[in-house]
């Protein structure tokens, strides 16, 4: 019996390079399960882009947004396990089965990790009409309020910036939902929501402008392209964590020959300097990572994503 399942686990494994070696012989899938228009849609053509280079075959972007997410990551999940629909995910995709009933998915369960792409440093930025130039005088503004500050926000991600705020700082926020970015910002530009916590890259061009302004980054360490602007911790602010990565997965049960050369592709293309280029002009912090590493940071973040659904969810307005 020993000698029949080595027999078998060596047939898998040789099956599994040739598929490899031969991958991929058509155009490939890479789902964005957000809008056109936004950071992370753009983010995926950069990278889908460079995987045609590197590999021969088109990677074709397609669009699925909505449900934050869940109908595109659903989408990737139930594809056939093959190597030929890939999913473009963000790290609020981790969330969907704590905040959403019937669970669309579990990534660590639904996905195949594959590799990671990088982060978007996280902003608050405010409308001009908000009269605060800084994150003191913002809080001080908002609790001055009879009524919440209304916030915009397109992700579980950003949910979670703002509800981590307002764990911190005690001011009221309302959140109005958006399929994505590139839908929320006229609205910010407008002034019809005055708050967003979200990427750099969707508010940057505005701030330059003077149509937005920034007030803090919602990292650990101040963003090396804005130097002078300083951090949520900086503005004495702590414990603000918001998971803000990229990554791409296949579905689960994908080859792992057809998975790891899927991961050197993407490896090749971020050490590459005309891709990393590309990614910082849209503020994307390039990091990529082993499928490995990739599953350890998933289960990580669920901790993070737990207490936000048991703790700050049920606080939410």
């Amino acid at each position: 019996m020993k000698r029949l399942l080595g027999l078998l686990l060596s047939l898998g494994l040789a099956m599994g390079a040739a598929l490899a070696d031969g991958y991929p012989g058509k155009p490939v899938s890479l789902i964005v399960p957000l809008p056109a228009g936004g950071p992370t849609d753009a983010a995926a053509r950069i990278i889908a882009e460079a995987l045609a280079r590197a590999l021969g075959q088109p990677f074709v972007v397609i669009n699925r947004p909505g449900a934050e997410g869940a109908i595109g990551a659903r989408a990737a999940a139930t594809a056939a396990a093959d190597g030929y629909t890939l999913l473009f995910g963000v790290a609020s995709l981790v969330a969907l089965p704590l905040l959403q009933e019937p669970p669309p998915l579990d990534v660590a369960r639904d996905l195949s990790p594959v590799a990671t792409i990088g982060r978007f440093p996280f902003v608050l930025s405010v409308h001009p009409a908000v009269p605060a130039t800084d994150v003191a005088a913002f809080v001080a503004f908002a609790r001055s309020r009879e009524e919440p500050l209304m916030y915009a926000a397109s992700t579980a991600g950003e949910e979670l910036a703002a509800a981590e705020f307002r764990r911190a700082t005690g001011v009221r926020l309302t959140r109005v939902p958006y399929k994505g970015s590139a839908q929320a910002i006229p609205d910010l530009l407008a002034g019809r929501v005055q708050v967003m916590f979200g990427p750099v890259a969707s508010v940057l061009p505005h701030a330059r402008d003077g149509r937005l302004r920034l007030l803090a980054a919602l990292t650990p360490a101040r963003i090396p392209a804005l130097p002078e602007l300083p951090t949520l911790a900086e503005a004495g602010i702590a414990d603000v964590t918001v998971p803000s990565w990229q990554a791409v997965f296949a579905p689960a049960g994908t080859p792992q020959p057809i998975v790891a050369r899927l991961a050197a592709a993407i490896d090749t293309a971020l050490s590459s300097a005309e891709v990393r280029a590309q990614l910082d002009r849209l503020m994307l912090q390039p990091e990529t990572s082993s499928p490995q590493a990739l599953a350890r940071r998933i289960d990580e973040d669920g901790r993070i994503w737990q207490r936000f659904a048991r703790d700050d969810m049920r606080a939410a307005p």
